[in-house]
C-alpha cells in the first residue's frame, strides 16, 4: 500500500498529523509521529528555530527541511508552521522553548538593525526574537548563533542586556557555497544534545572514522595535523635560532569563523631547549602545552571550556597551533576541537610587541 505521507515534505507532514491527530487521535504510523502528553512527537527532543522572517526566512526553511529529514517530522519547531490559527503567539513560543533541547538563532546581515518606527527592533521589549533568545538565555537552554547570508557575530555591547551572553556562545556558520558541508558539521553537533542516533549506514560510518582519526591522533600524543600548514612566504632569512626568536611578547588579530575578532596575545620565553608561555584565545590568556619546535615550524596546544547553557554540561576544547616562525613575524593556523561546535582552520600573522609597549 502506498501511503500519501511518504509524498509529503516534512513541513507538510507535519501540518497534516496534527490535523488528523486532534481531530482523530491517531494518524498512520508511516508518519513517525506518535501521540505523548497532548502533543504529536517523533521521539527525538526539538529544536526551536528563532529568527527574523525579512533577514533569513529563506535560510530557516531550508535548515528546518534539512534538519526533518535528519532528526525526523516534528523535531524542529518555528512560529510560521507551528502555530495553529487563532493561537497566542507568546504563549505558544514559551510553551515549546520549554519542551526544546537545543535553540538555534538565525542571524542574517539585517538581524542586529531591522527597524519598526523609528526603533530597532531589538530595543523594543516586546520584539518576538528579543523574546525568544532572552527566554531561552534565561531558561539555560543551549543556545547555537547560526551566521548566514556573510553576517558577522554582533558584539556584546550592540545587543540588550538580557541577549549579551548571546555574543559568547560559540557560533556557526551556513553559506550558499558551503551549504550541504555546513549543515553536515551543524546536524554532528546537534547530534549529542538531541540524543539522536546517525539514520544511515554512512553517517555510521563517517562516525567511526571520526573516531579512529580521533585515536590515531591520540596515539601520536595529539598531533594528527589533518589540515593545511600554514600559508607563508618562503622565508629569505633562515632563523638560526627559534626558541630565542620566539622569546618576547607578540600580538595578533583574529577574526574566527563565527565573526568574532579579538587582539590575540602570546608570550613565550625558553629555558635551555625548553619553550614555555601563553597564548590568549578570545582574550583569555592560556598555558602553552606540548610544545614541538622542528626546524623553523613550531606546534603547541592550549585548552579552555565551552558550554551552551547552565544545564548543559561543560566540554572540553583543545586547540592547537601549528606556526611558521620568521623574523618579525609568525604565521599561525589554529584548529580547535572537542566541544560543542565544529570549525574550519583560523590563519593569522602574529608580529612581535615593541618593547614596553
Amino acid at each position: 500500500m502506498i501511503t500519501a505521507c511518504g509524498l509529503l515534505n516534512g513541513r507538510f507532514r507535519r501540518k497534516v498529523a496534527s490535523a488528523l491527530g486532534r481531530e482523530h487521535g491517531r494518524i498512520p504510523e508511516c508518519c513517525g509521529i506518535h501521540w505523548r502528553g497532548g502533543a504529536w512527537s517523533n521521539g527525538v527532543s526539538g529544536v526551536f528555530l528563532s529568527y527574523r522572517r525579512e533577514d533569513s526566512a529563506g535560510f530557516a526553511g531550508r535548515l528546518a527541511d534539512r534538519l526533518e529529514a535528519e532528526f525526523g517530522v516534528g523535531s524542529v519547531f518555528r512560529d510560521v508552521d507551528d502555530i495553529l490559527p487563532g493561537e497566542d503567539f507568546q504563549v505558544a513560543i514559551d510553551s515549546q522553548l520549554r519542551n526544546v533541547e537545543v535553540v538555534l538563532v538565525l542571524i542574517g546581515p539585517h538581524w542586529l538593525a531591522a527597524r519598526i518606527n523609528d526603533m530597532r527592533r531589538l530595543d523594543d521589549p516586546g520584539d518576538f526574537v528579543r523574546l525568544e533568545v532572552a527566554s531561552a538565555l534565561a531558561a539555560g537552554k543551549p543556545v547555537i548563533p547560526v551566521l548566514v547570508s556573510g553576517a558577522a557575530m554582533p558584539r556584546e555591547e550592540s545587543l540588550p542586556s538580557s541577549l549579551a551572553s548571546l555574543a559568547r556562545r560559540q557560533a556557526v556558520v551556513l553559506s550558499d557555497g558551503g551549504w550541504q558541508g555546513d549543515i553536515a558539521r551543524l546536524v554532528e553537533a546537534l547530534r549529542p544534545l538531541l540524543g539522536a542516533q546517525a539514520k544511515s549506514g554512512g553517517q555510521s560510518r563517517r562516525l567511526l572514522l571520526a573516531g579512529a582519526v580521533a585515536a590515531l591522533a591520540a596515539a601520536m600524543g595529539g598531533w594528527l595535523i589533518v589540515g593545511r600548514r600554514p600559508t607563508a612566504p618562503e622565508l629569505t632569512e633562515p632563523v638560526a635560532d627559534v626558541r630565542a626568536t620566539l622569546t618576547g611578547r607578540w600580538s595578533a588579530t583574529v577574526k574566527y569563523d563565527w565573526g568574532a575578532v579579538h587582539d590575540e596575545i602570546f608570550e613565550f620565553k625558553h629555558q635551555g631547549q625548553t619553550l614555555l608561555g601563553t597564548a590568549s584565545y578570545l582574550g583569555a590568556p592560556r598555558a602553552i602545552e606540548q610544545v614541538s619546535v622542528d626546524g623553523e615550524w613550531l606546534r603547541f596546544a592550549t585548552r579552555s571550556l565551552e558550554t551552551l547553557g547552565s544545564d548543559s554540561p561543560q566540554k572540553e576544547v583543545v586547540h592547537r597551533y601549528t606556526a611558521r616562525v620568521a623574523p618579525g613575524a609568525i604565521f599561525f593556523t589554529l584548529e580547535s576541537g572537542g566541544g560543542y561546535s565544529i570549525h574550519p582552520p583560523v590563519e593569522f600573522v602574529a608580529h612581535r610587541v615593541a618593547a614596553g609597549s
